[in-house]
């Protein structure tokens, strides 16, 4: 009788709330953890994972705001400089130009001092070599007027037709200039047509000089009109 009721406590134990045992055959190792404690360690490391990262956006973000300034800083000083050097750059050629304006003071001075005009045009003559040997040092040199040679309109403008050979120069009008490589200024010059004939209508011109001197025989024709 004793015997049964020990059997039947024992079972009501085992079937009542909150009593869990182990899987028949299951034995737990030494410090092994259970489910929920495995998800609470990898919870805290994920935790840890991402304040490292978010501390290392916050440290890219102040780098960036630090080149940001840099790069507006260094463009502003560019700026700056460059506007002084396109202000200033003609300074030295300038300062070159002030002791032929000194000169040129001279030569009036000494001409309105004179009974002749000799002083005062040996002095203006002086004056304008030492400008042309200056232009000539800054790369700017006079452009061959190519008198009895063809035309060239690439760096001639024809602006009279006179007698002559067709596309021919015969006379320069205003002197051209060249800056190293390039056209300055080009040559004004006359050219003169084929034949020598004194009718002007009559006289042909072919190439580059042929629309100038039409053009330009049709506005002497409007103004004798």
């Amino acid at each position: 009788m004793v015997k049964e009721y020990e059997d039947e406590t024992r079972l009501n134990e085992n079937n009542s709330p909150g009593f869990a045992s182990e899987p028949d055959g299951v034995e737990r190792e030494p410090g092994e953890t259970t489910g929920t404690e495995e998800d609470k360690v990898d919870g805290e490391d994920l935790s840890a994972r991402l304040e490292a990262a978010e501390q290392e956006i916050a440290e890219y973000k102040m780098r960036l705001t630090r080149l940001q300034a840099d790069f507006i800083n260094f463009r502003r000083r560019t700026e700056r400089e460059r506007t002084e050097q396109i202000k200033f750059a003609n300074g030295e050629l300038l300062h070159k130009l002030l002791p032929i304006l000194d000169n040129l003071e001279r030569a009036v001075k000494a001409g309105s001092s004179s009974d002749t005009a000799e002083p005062l045009l040996e002095g203006v003559n002086q004056v304008l070599k030492q400008f042309i040997a200056l232009l000539e040092q800054e790369g700017v040199t006079p452009l061959d007027p190519g008198i009895g040679q063809p035309f060239e309109p690439e760096h001639q403008e024809a602006l009279i037709c006179a007698e002559g050979e067709a596309e021919v120069v015969v006379e320069e009008l205003l002197r051209g200039w060249r800056y190293h490589d390039r056209i300055l200024r080009p040559t004004l010059v006359k050219v003169g047509p084929r034949s020598h004939l004194a009718d002007d209508d009559n006289v042909k011109v072919d190439g580059p000089a042929a629309d100038v001197c039409t053009a330009d025989r049709a506005d002497t024709k409007e103004v004798r009109e």
